[in-house]
C-alpha cells in the first residue's frame, strides 16, 4: 500500500503546481517533502515550501534578505528571553507548521516566529513533534512580518492575521515593532535608568542597556568570583 501511495504521488508535476485543485493531505505533505531539496517557480516567484488550508496549497515564496534579517533578528531577542528567563519553551522561524484549525478545519501554517512554552511541547508525543499526524497543538505567540507601505495595505495585513491564526470571538493583542532608532515616546523627553546614572529617549534602547548593564551584569560577576 505505502509503495502503491508513493507511485500515485509521484505523478504530481512539481513544475506545474495547480493552486485551485483540492490536494490531500498526504499529498500535502509528499509536494513539501519533495521541495526540500528543490525549487519551483509560481508566478515568478520561487518556492519550496506550502502551507495547507481546506485542501488547497499555499505557496510561501522565498523572501528578500531585510524581511529575513528581521525574522532572524526576532528570533535571536526571543531566545535570549527564553533562556534568560527560565522558560524552556521552544521557538520556531518560518519552516515551522502548526495545525491552527480555525473554524475546524484542518490549516496548516507556518508563521515567520512563534513560541509555545514548556507546558505544550514537553507533553507532545513523536507523531506531534516530528509529523503532522498528531493531535493538533498552537503556540502562544506568533509573529509574521512584511512591508507595509500604506493604511490599506496594514488593513488587509491586519484581518489576514486575524482570520489565519484566531478563532472568531477571540481577543487579540497586536505587537508592532518600529524602528530602533525611533522614539517610542509621545515626544523628546528623557526619562532615567533607575539603577544608574543614563538616560533615554527610546524604550527599546533603555531595555538593551538593563539588560546588559544590570540584569545580566550580576550574575556574570557571581560566576566570575
Amino acid at each position: 500500500m505505502a509503495n502503491a501511495f508513493k507511485v500515485y504521488c509521484e505523478k504530481i508535476d512539481l513544475e506545474n503546481i495547480d493552486l485551485k485543485k483540492v490536494y490531500t493531505f498526504k499529498e500535502f505533505e509528499y509536494i513539501n517533502d519533495q521541495l526540500k531539496t528543490r525549487t519551483i517557480q509560481l508566478d515568478g516567484k520561487p518556492v519550496n515550501l506550502f502551507e495547507y488550508k481546506n485542501g488547497k496549497l499555499i505557496p510561501m515564496p522565498q523572501v528578500p534578505i531585510a524581511r529575513a534579517a528581521v525574522v532572524a533578528e526576532i528570533v535571536r531577542q526571543l531566545g535570549n528571553w527564553n533562556i534568560e528567563t527560565h522558560q524552556n519553551g521552544r521557538i520556531t522561524s518560518s519552516q515551522g507548521g502548526f495545525d491552527f484549525n480555525v473554524g475546524g478545519a484542518r490549516t496548516l501554517r507556518a508563521p515567520d516566529v512563534t513560541f509555545a512554552p514548556r507546558q505544550t511541547t514537553r507533553s507532545l508525543n513523536a507523531l506531534q513533534n516530528w509529523t503532522f499526524q498528531g493531535q493538533p497543538f498552537t503556540p502562544i505567540f506568533v509573529v509574521e512580518v512584511d512591508f507595509i507601505q500604506s493604511e490599506s495595505e496594514f488593513q488587509a495585513f491586519d484581518d489576514r492575521f486575524r482570520n489565519e491564526f484566531f478563532a472568531p470571538g477571540t481577543s487579540v493583542e497586536l505587537g508592532f515593532l518600529q524602528d530602533s532608532g525611533s522614539s517610542s515616546s509621545d515626544d523628546d523627553t528623557r526619562f532615567p535608568c533607575p539603577k544608574c546614572t543614563e538616560t533615554f529617549t527610546n524604550n527599546h534602547r533603555f531595555t538593551k542597556h538593563f539588560r546588559m548593564e544590570h540584569a545580566l551584569k550580576p550574575r556574570k560577576q557571581r560566576v566570575n568570583q
